[in-house]
């Protein structure tokens, strides 16, 4: 299954990307790195289907999408294509943890030098079973024999860097999980429109997974906050999760929508809400990583983030208020709205000068082009 654009040019140098998540096209930093290394490489992205998410689509024949199964014969068949590939792939880019060990017999058997974008942290210390015991030891040998690695924040590539023992002289890059371009608020109408949400109404909005376990907390207590405030979920899968339904003042977002039309959703709401279950490491180091918080910088939302959540630089910046408890989030509204017109600028202002992919892009392009 390949998209009717993605014939391969002639003469392109010829990269792989191996993620198996079946929401590439819902996350900037799987999106973003391969947009941008197309504009100059044939990319074939090797990637999970689903019918509960879109497919990517990039626009450009020199994306290729290459359907993989994660299963004992789906790994033999993905090392097998990598390897056999011609002409030969320059470079594998992959992420933990099935991805980048079976990316890493591939890169063995075929000489191709391999990158790896951090993204999920996994760690030791939470490997309870035997089985994740096992995985995280192959995502560190896996790790230790690539060039080069993506980090999502300052303070997560310090941290892998530890937990993985890449070393001193292992290159780790900065990016963040950010869509390129710059920010600006759109004019939209969308959640309105689509959701049927109450003229003057203030939209709450929450973009992404209901993994976190507060969610159910917020969407209880909703409709006990300000008559003129909707809380809208916009989820990555095509139905609510535990059976949940509109309310009074709860709205959830169904339509799974194609990373060209978030800009426009988002930016119809008034607030972004970036509320992280931080039991484990992964969240707890979340910080500049968030691609909720950068999807809404991006669209000039001020934001009421998760205090643990490494989140008090959205205080500092001044376009958001952090939270400890769901109970905190009507006088952390209130504040935003007392001064909203700071907290957008604000916003747009902390996107453009920390969250510019392109910019923190380039010296990768630049490192893969000379692997």
């Amino acid at each position: 299954m390949t998209d009717t654009l993605n014939e391969p040019r002639q003469g392109q140098r010829h990269i792989a990307f191996v993620i198996p998540h079946p929401y590439v096209d819902a996350l900037p930093c799987f999106r973003e790195p391969i947009a941008a290394l197309a504009e100059n490489w044939q990319v074939d992205l090797y990637t999970l289907l689903s019918p509960e998410h879109p497919a990517p689509f990039f626009g450009t024949r020199s994306v290729r999408l290459v359907p993989i199964k994660r299963t004992r014969r789906g790994a033999v068949e993905l090392v097998a294509r990598l390897v056999a590939h011609r002409p030969k792939y320059r470079m594998i880019v992959t992420v933990p943890q099935w991805g980048l060990h079976y990316s890493a017999a591939a890169s063995r058997l075929a000489g191709i030098p391999m990158g790896c974008i951090s993204d999920e942290i996994k760690t030791d210390a939470e490997a309870s079973t035997e089985e994740a015991k096992r995985w995280k030891a192959r995502e560190r040998r896996a790790h230790q024999a690539c060039r080069w690695t993506i980090a999502l924040s300052a303070e997560r590539a310090d941290f892998i860097r530890d937990e993985n023992r890449l070393g001193a002289d292992h290159r780790i890059f900065v990016v963040p999980n950010a869509a390129r371009g710059a920010a600006a608020r759109l004019t939209s109408h969308y959640f309105q429109d689509v959701l049927d949400v109450p003229p003057g109404s203030r939209i709450l909005l929450h973009a992404g997974s209901l993994w976190w376990k507060g969610a159910a907390d917020v969407i209880a207590r909703a409709d006990e906050w300000r008559s003129d405030w909707t809380v809208v979920f916009q989820n990555r899968f095509r139905q609510p999760l535990n059976g949940w339904r509109d309310s009074a003042h709860v709205r959830f977002a169904t339509q799974i929508l194609p990373a060209s039309l978030l800009d426009h959703a988002v930016s119809s709401a008034d607030v972004g809400l970036a509320l992280y279950d931080t039991s484990c490491a992964n969240n707890r180091l979340m910080g500049t990583a968030s691609g909720k918080v950068a999807r809404y910088l991006k669209n000039g939302l001020p934001v009421i983030a998760t205090r643990d959540g490494g989140f008090d630089w959205i205080e500092r910046e001044g376009c958001g208020v952090c939270v400890s408890r769901v109970e905190e989030i009507p006088a952390a509204a209130d504040r935003i709205f007392a001064g909203y017109a700071g907290y957008t600028r604000n916003a747009i202002a902390c996107f453009d000068r920390h969250l510019d992919f392109d910019a923190r892009f380039q010296p990768v392009a630049e490192h893969i082009d000379r692997c």
